[in-house]
């Protein structure tokens, strides 16, 4: 029930920004905004916090500017999601042709929230996930996020990247198989010699 009145609610924001009011655009980015940013923080983990802001904000105006063409078809969530993921994408590629010709970069962004007992824990989970997925090749690590943390089935992952859905499972596959061995490897004691 709470899922239909959501989409009520997102069509009658939809419907007044695209009336041309611009109070609408606030609501969504006051409903949507921290599963935007958080989405966009472990999907590209090396950008700075100011970074993964410019993009959320970005996220939202690119909406905004395009809102005649959404169709009320899915959740507006997802929708998003596949904004922010081609404002991340153009980030990375930003990112890199700035490291290729030297300039500065910021530090990572925070990983996900995990259920430890203990703050410490909390703090080395996150630190150790974050690590995992960074050495994840990028298609997997989006289609991890989207699935694992942003809760998107895999089919709705799928329109969010533009792939087909056979192609996000095998993703997702390849990123759960890559995130247990390379967990594995990580937490391997070495043998006393």
């Amino acid at each position: 029930m709470s899922g239909v009145i959501a989409t009520d609610v997102d069509a009658g924001l939809v419907n007044r920004l695209l009336l041309g009011d611009q109070d609408a655009l606030g609501a969504l980015y006051l409903r949507y905004g921290a599963s935007v940013r958080s989405f966009l923080a472990r999907v590209v983990p090396a950008l700075s916090n100011e970074d993964i802001d410019d993009l959320c904000q970005e996220t939202f105006m690119t909406f905004a500017d395009g809102v005649q063409r959404y169709q009320h078809i899915g959740r507006l969530r997802s929708w998003l999601f596949g904004i922010a993921i081609r404002k991340a994408r153009a980030a990375v590629r930003r990112r890199r042709w700035r490291r290729a010709v030297g300039l500065r970069s910021g530090p990572p962004a925070a990983g996900v929230a995990l259920g430890q007992p203990r703050a410490d824990d909390r703090v080395d989970a996150r630190r150790r996930i974050g690590q995992l997925m960074a050495d994840l090749p990028d298609p997997q690590r989006e289609v991890l996020v989207l699935t694992a943390m942003e809760g998107l089935s895999v089919k709705e992952a799928a329109a969010v990247l533009g792939i087909r859905e056979n192609a996000a499972s095998a993703r997702l596959y390849r990123a759960r198989k890559a995130m247990a061995a390379l967990d594995a490897e990580a937490t391997r004691t070495p043998e006393a010699s």
